[in-house]
């Protein structure tokens, strides 16, 4: 509209000189001379050549621009987009919707929770498409703090549920991913959840408001996270029959502008993971030290799954066995 308007005034402005420089009448005692129409047509050519420019550029700029940034815009609505209350913190500042990764294609595994340096990690695995339940195409092994993953895990499996018409409930230990002051028997504690001898989830007791001194005391609280290691997660869940209509709750506001406004929720919902997409922005790397603890045994939480999976090297051994199994049957 800008370059529109500037053209306009520009060839109103060289019409309006070269009609005062061809009108006799605007000074009868002065000839036009052939410089003065030499300088108008300059002036005209110089003021379509910047009008051009102004306009390439102008065009330049629109057709660069990302349809998907644009329409990210109106699908900030969308229900794992943030924008839920219970999600309206700075935790999930960095979830705005983006269409960068489709995570339908991910799955994730968490491993163990270990303690190193006297901070508390989740060991986790992602893996990329065609993985065949977290056997093949891993991205990497990682960690990230406890509290952080837990938080992530619950907000997953809420919206996981949801779609499943069932209702996962409250997780209290939330209200402990970070160093909070309990009174207990009469005694003050500090509590944070952290991880278990023996790998699993559990609520700690401290006995400094930074929580880097445990104690051996029972403070009445109990884990009720319901995280399963070594089993095979999916990044997304979809609703039961696909239809995300009858899956989006009564008296939920976001999931019923979320079936009244999106008519492409098979498409937008490939990149929706709470889970999935948290764990990649927050995790570490997890080196040689940190997968031997990982390896180190199981967790013996009494949410591990059923569902294991053979790893690569796993896979080689139990080939090499058979065969050589085989191969002395065979010999004898």
């Amino acid at each position: 509209f800008i370059t529109a308007a500037l053209l306009v005034v520009n060839i109103v402005n060289c019409s309006k000189l070269s009609t005062a420089a061809l009108d006799p009448k605007s000074d009868p005692n002065l000839n036009i001379s052939q410089a003065l129409l030499k300088s108008i047509k300059t002036k005209m050519k110089a003021s379509l050549v910047i009008t051009s420019i102004l306009g390439a550029f102008t065009l330049v700029e629109a057709s660069s621009q990302d349809p998907m940034t644009a329409d990210m815009k109106h699908q900030s609505h969308r229900i794992l987009s943030g924008s839920e209350d219970s999600y309206d913190d700075d935790f999930w500042a960095y979830d705005n919707g983006s269409y960068n990764t489709v995570w339908s294609d991910f799955n994730l595994s968490a491993r163990k929770c270990v303690t190193m340096n006297k901070k508390h990690y989740i060991v986790f695995e992602l893996f990329g498409r065609n993985n065949k339940g977290c056997s093949r195409k891993k991205k990497g092994t990682y960690t990230m703090d406890v509290g952080k993953f837990a938080k992530a895990y619950v907000a997953q499996k809420k919206i996981d549920y949801k779609y499943m018409g069932k209702d996962y409930g409250d997780a209290d230990s939330l209200g402990y991913v970070d160093c909070t002051l309990v009174e207990y028997n009469g005694n003050n504690y500090y509590a944070k959840l952290g991880c278990s001898s023996q790998g699993g989830l559990k609520i700690l007791a401290y006995s400094d408001a930074y929580c880097t001194t445990e104690v051996n005391a029972n403070i009445g609280l109990y884990n009720d996270i319901k995280l399963s290691f070594n089993y095979c997660n999916d990044c997304v869940t979809w609703p039961v029959n696909n239809d995300d209509d009858a899956a989006n709750a009564e008296g939920d506001d976001a999931a019923q502008d979320d079936a009244a406004g999106d008519d492409n929720f098979e498409y937008y919902h490939q990149f929706d993971s709470k889970l999935c997409s948290a764990a990649d922005y927050y995790k570490s790397s997890c080196g040689w030290g940190c997968k031997r603890m990982a390896n180190k045994g199981t967790s013996s939480s009494s949410y591990s799954s059923s569902r294991k999976y053979w790893n690569g090297l796993e896979k080689f051994f139990l080939l090499f066995w058979s065969v050589a199994a085989v191969g002395l049957i065979w010999v004898v």
